[in-house]
């Protein structure tokens, strides 16, 4: 199976090069409208022009010279003989052009580029089909758009913006989609090599007991066996409340005195180091009790653990929350790994030193127990030792005392 990094970048890739044949397609079909349309409106008022003046020679009423507008300052009327009869201030004393129309063909267009001058665009109309028939010439620079490159830079710069953009997004969202995925590819992978030393553990346990059947005692043998399935079972057990906790799946839930809560777990988890419950008020949330009990059962091992002489546990409210703060004197934990212990399977050196049976995986539950009640579960500053502070909100209607 591809990393996801690499179907990242094939996803990332392949659109980014679809876009760009999309916008390229796109870019000359509309340079190439653009440049007609453009075009076709100069030759049209160059026309429209040449049809004016057209009118004005068959009426006799043509003024020397010609006056002209901002669009169209070429005009010429040129007789039967090449002698320019009247013109433009523009034109100057050379004709325009030496093409004269057909007898049959009245009016014609096309473009002419002297030598190092921008192109005209021209149009001739025949007066009349008579051999001696004057012919009006009408002629306009060609419009810049159409004598440079910019209308192709501007597309090209979009193209480019457009492109990028495209593969950005593609990224992006590629990357937000298989986040999951790679904690999920991540998940299995600690997991599998989690359960990967117990088991093998476990398996030389047994083949020792098996190959040496004389110098292993059995009993012994069982009872580590026994303890590794013990390890074996509580990662289980605990993968699935996570899986459960992540999954959304919902718990009973009631009052409970959180106060009353914390002060039954302390009495309940067997430990040498002793634990100070202080409680300030009714503290009461809406909440599964069997969830928090884990929760602050965790809290309350996790402390004992590195704990010097004691864990001092303070329940209070305020702003509506609800306030359990697990504070121990021990070493404390660096500001850089605060949250990286809220992560599965994380466990600092000091914690593998204390703890080598630990699965990695209580605080990781107590925090999503923690995200399943609305709160928040955080590791703050304390003078001495780690302290982990959950909030919760109060039961509606619980005020905090005055």
């Amino acid at each position: 199976m591809p990393s996801l990094c690499v179907i990242q970048v094939r996803y990332a890739t392949v659109v980014t090069l679809l876009v760009l044949m999309i916008v390229v397609v796109f870019g000359a079909g509309m340079d190439l409208a653009v440049r007609y349309r453009v075009r076709d409106e100069a030759f049209l008022s160059v026309e429209r022009t040449a049809l004016q003046w057209s009118a004005q020679v068959r009426s006799d009423h043509v003024p020397r010279p010609i006056p002209v507008s901002d669009d169209v300052d070429l005009v010429q009327v040129v007789d039967a003989r090449g002698r320019i009869t009247s013109s433009s201030p523009q034109t100057g004393r050379a004709r325009l052009s030496r093409f004269r129309p057909e007898p049959g063909d009245r009016l014609r267009r096309w473009t002419e580029c002297p030598q190092g001058k921008r192109c005209v665009l021209l149009t001739a109309d025949r007066i009349s089909p008579n051999a001696d028939s004057p012919v009006v010439y009408a002629g306009a620079v060609e419009p810049s758009i159409l004598a440079t490159h910019d209308l192709e830079y501007v597309i090209a710069a979009a193209a480019f913006i457009m492109t990028v953009l495209a593969g950005w997004l593609t990224w992006r969202v590629t990357g937000r989609s298989l986040r999951p995925v790679q904690r999920q590819y991540q998940l299995a992978s600690t997991t599998s090599h989690e359960l990967r030393n117990p088991i093998a553990g476990l398996r030389v346990q047994l083949e020792e007991a098996l190959l040496y059947p004389d110098h292993v005692n059995p009993r012994d043998t069982i009872q580590r066996a026994l303890s590794t399935t013990d390890r074996l079972e509580a990662i289980i057990d605990d993968l699935l409340l996570l899986a459960r906790l992540r999954g959304g799946e919902s718990a009973p839930h009631e009052v409970i005195d959180l106060g009353a809560l914390v002060a039954e777990e302390a009495r309940t988890t067997s430990h040498p180091v002793p634990v100070d419950v202080r409680v300030t008020g009714d503290v009461r949330v809406h909440g599964s009790r069997t969830q928090l009990s884990r929760l602050l059962s965790n809290l309350m091992s996790n402390a004992r653990r590195h704990a010097e002489s004691g864990v001092i546990v303070c329940v209070t409210s305020g702003d509506g929350l609800a306030v359990v703060a697990v504070t121990d004197d021990g070493a404390g934990i660096e500001p850089a790994y605060r949250e990286q212990v809220f992560e599965r399977f994380v466990r600092l050196e000091d914690g593998r030193r204390r703890d080598a049976a630990g699965s990695g995986l209580g605080l990781a539950i107590s925090r999503d127990i923690a995200h399943a009640h609305r709160g928040t579960l955080r590791i703050e500053d304390s003078a001495h030792g780690a302290r982990f502070v959950l909030r919760l909100p109060l039961m509606e209607g619980r005020r905090p005392p005055a």
